[in-house]
């Protein structure tokens, strides 16, 4: 009988601890163990977005640009002549620019301009209409613009201003898209022989306009100068390095090749 009854009892203590490992029940005078969860920080902190400064030099090539012409010719007699007529042309230019992007909200928007001295190759095509048999030797003239624009170029500076806003990044190259326009004037002016035997001279005022709405594609990479080391923040004020090269697609048909350089600024 002790027998039996020392086999319930251990029967009861062995079923009470069972429902306490299976219920989750704490046991008595045991405080939990509470694990804090350690922050989760982001991959990296997030660039400082104050006002950007650059400023650029460079070099454009465009091809396909039409351009105006208004050509007048004053006879010896004293009879003037008017011819009009558009061309097309390749040409290039080198420019200096600036531009700025505002911090905040609007810091993917840039404005700027560029200042350009070159233009087309005007002095390549002729400032008579094709077709037209003018009374006077065209011959003559055109050589007489040809060699009148090796020491004077006809097309004046072009003040070139422009917005983009920045699509995205592509291999830490800065992806921009924005809107250009485009207007410059030039001229030629001089006389030249009327005839073959070069004993009368008539004299000549070209005017010439090249003007376009383009679309601009640029690509900006940047080289920072004072970047934090260790992952930590950038300061608050950095100095760098732009390089940049992009197209410019234009109303009157041309394509522009461009590449720049220059110094950049955050503060």
């Amino acid at each position: 009988m002790t027998l039996r009854l020392l086999q319930a009892c251990a029967s009861l203590v062995l079923t009470g601890v069972f429902a306490i490992a299976s219920s989750g029940t704490e046991v008595p005078g045991k405080e939990p163990q509470n694990h804090p969860s350690k922050p989760i920080e982001p991959p990296h902190k997030p660039e400082r977005q104050g006002t950007r400064l650059t400023a650029t030099v460079g070099l454009g090539l465009m091809g396909h640009g039409q351009y105006k012409y208004n050509t007048s010719v004053t006879m010896p007699d004293g009879q003037t002549l008017h011819y009009a007529g558009t061309q097309r042309s390749s040409g290039g230019t080198f420019f200096v620019g600036a531009a700025a992007s505002p911090p905040g909200a609007l810091r993917r928007l840039t404005a700027g301009f560029t200042l350009n001295f070159g233009g087309l190759e005007s002095w390549t095509h002729s400032v008579i209409p094709s077709g037209t048999v003018p009374p006077f030797s065209q011959r003559n003239l055109d050589a007489q613009i040809g060699q009148r624009s090796l020491t004077s170029p006809p097309w004046r500076p072009a003040f070139s201003p422009y917005v983009e806003h920045e699509l995205g990044s592509l291999f830490q190259n800065r992806i921009r898209l924005g809107y250009q326009y485009w207007r410059t004037t030039g001229s030629f002016a001089g006389s030249f022989a009327v005839d073959s035997s070069g004993s009368t001279r008539a004299n000549y005022v070209v005017g010439l306009s090249h003007s376009s709405h383009l679309i601009r594609l640029s690509i900006d990479n940047y080289t920072w100068f004072d970047d934090s080391d260790g992952g930590g923040a950038p300061p608050k004020r950095r100095s760098g390095f732009l390089q940049q090269a992009g197209l410019l697609f234009g109303t009157d048909g041309s394509v522009t090749v461009y590449f720049g350089v220059g110094p950049a600024l955050i503060f």
